[in-house]
């Protein structure tokens, strides 16, 4: 498994750092040339296309990089707006390079520069030495037991991105077993009905009513971020060996048609989705979990919240909003619980029977 890990560029000299803008620029020109080339279908990128990129001063790997990076936004921006049913326009890149173990070295430092990351440059067969100091999160990481940092970074303007390669772990073989519903509202309810992120909504509410492409937009997604992050981290997992979540696709966009061509999910629905992130909070359960020898099992999620845990009469007149109610047996409580605990006992079927599915 990897970890990333940030580190600044503020050591650098302000020559290097005129060069490092240098690439990044050119970098930045690349991506976006093969993202208006490939983001029709009718285009494509045959010889004569390629070829009009010869004024780059890259160097072919680069290109190589800069062409895997642009295939890779096009791919992403198009999938979301099919889950979220919206039309999409044309990106444009303006993040950091993604660069590999040819055109990125990095190798232990001296003194208080206990780091150095070396870099390719605009100028063939020129590198140059970033020196940058080890972070109290880098530190952690390699510390683990067969830890090694990768040769490779993401690259910005004010710092770079290097991951550490850790062994995966055995699973544990004691502790509880749990399962957790992921919400739109209360982020995270497990079935001991505890809460995690029970304010989510605000959070959710506060990215959909900013402007999109503004400043506000971008700082109430990182907060929403944290948010979560701080949420999913409060699960008891020094205490877990298994965790069952339901492996939900396309919720934001719900089943694709009724029997009269119209979106099963309402347009208000889809709005409130867009900015709930499920599989943002299952890829940093994903990550705690691999930490902390957590197996993570996922399970079909049909009908979790207006099954009857108790009696097992499945309805959909059990759900009313945020509240069940059984209409076989009266069995009372709140529809994320009761999800969470038909979770669970998905789970532990799966896991007593055959093996289950690790989500990856």
């Amino acid at each position: 498994m990897l970890r990333a890990c940030k580190v600044t560029t503020k050591f650098a000299t302000e020559k290097k750092r005129r060069m490092i803008a240098a690439f990044l620029e050119a970098y930045r020109a690349a991506v976006n040339f093969y993202i208006k080339s490939i983001w029709n279908d009718r285009g494509g990128l045959d010889g004569k296309t390629l070829a009009r990129l010869k004024d780059t001063r890259l160097s072919e790997r680069a290109k190589s990089q800069a062409l895997k990076q642009g295939l890779t936004v096009v791919v992403s921006t198009k999938q979301a707006a099919r889950i979220t049913g919206k039309k999409c326009s044309m990106p444009h890149f303006t993040g950091g390079a993604n660069l590999d173990a040819k055109l990125v070295e990095v190798q232990a430092g001296r003194g208080s520069f206990d780091l150095v990351v070396r870099l390719s440059t605009l100028h063939k067969g020129h590198k140059i030495d970033i020196p940058t100091k080890r972070t109290e999160v880098l530190n952690k990481w390699t510390s683990k037991p067969l830890a090694k940092i990768v040769n490779g970074c993401e690259l910005s303007e004010d710092g770079m991105i290097l991951w550490v390669e850790l062994p995966d772990l055995e699973p544990k073989t004691e502790g509880d077993v749990i399962g957790i519903d992921i919400g739109a509202n209360k982020l995270i309810v497990d079935s001991n009905d505890v809460r995690y992120g029970a304010d989510f909504k605000k959070y959710r509410d506060k990215v959909k009513r900013r402007k999109p492409g503004s400043k506000g937009k971008r700082r109430a997604r990182i907060e929403r971020d944290q948010y979560i992050n701080r949420a999913v981290k409060q699960l008891p997992w020094e205490k877990l060996r298994v965790i069952g979540v339901e492996d939900l696709l396309n919720v934001k966009k719900g089943k694709p048609k009724d029997k009269n061509g119209r979106n099963k999910r309402s347009k208000g629905f889809r709005k409130a989705m867009a900015p709930w992130t499920y599989r943002r909070v299952l890829s940093r359960a994903r990550d705690i979990a691999q930490e902390n020898r957590v197996r993570l099992v996922a399970v079909p999620p049909a009908y979790t919240s207006r099954t009857c845990p108790r009696c097992g009469v499945e309805s959909k007149e059990n759900r009313r909003g945020e509240n069940f109610l059984c209409v076989g047996c009266d069995y009372k409580a709140d529809a994320d619980h009761v999800g969470a605990q038909n979770v669970l006992a998905r789970t532990l079927a799966t896991i007593g029977s055959v093996e289950s599915p690790v989500l990856t």
